[in-house]
């Protein structure tokens, strides 16, 4: 193996710079994602349009649009719930659980009767989070 004092001169030893001594201005830069808000639920809510959903004989979430509430049931949650927070269950969240289904009802057309459905949703998403 070769070292640099036999070759004092030779610039082909790598010493761990991938990007073969190009300065920054030739590395392209890593494109990062951003915040998932689901803006075209957001648009359509702004013009006054609601987002029918439908649910199946078992009162599960079904399609067309089911896929689409709990996706943006997700979004509010990482928006409006600490990552701090250790329990749903927890007192001091029920301004935020409101806040949470005042959006669902702003952008989807549902029942009263769904809210506790659409919040256990919201709680099992946020279960999902602390393990990322």
């Amino acid at each position: 193996m070769a070292s640099n004092e036999e070759h004092p001169h030779d610039d082909s030893i790598n010493d761990g710079d991938n990007d073969g001594g190009k300065s920054g201005k030739g590395v392209e830069k890593e494109i990062k994602r951003g915040k998932t808000i689901m803006k075209n639920i957001i648009r359509d809510r702004d013009k006054g349009i609601k987002y029918d959903v439908h649910w199946s004989p078992n009162d599960q979430l079904i399609e067309p649009n089911g896929s689409k509430l709990t996706s943006y049931i997700g979004t509010l949650v990482r928006r409006e719930i600490p990552i701090t927070c250790d329990e749903w269950r927890d007192d001091k969240l029920n301004d935020a659980k409101n806040k949470i289904w005042s959006e669902i009802q702003r952008s989807f057309n549902i029942d009263d009767k769904r809210k506790d459905y659409c919040l256990g949703l919201a709680g099992k998403i946020l279960r999902g989070l602390e393990h990322i």
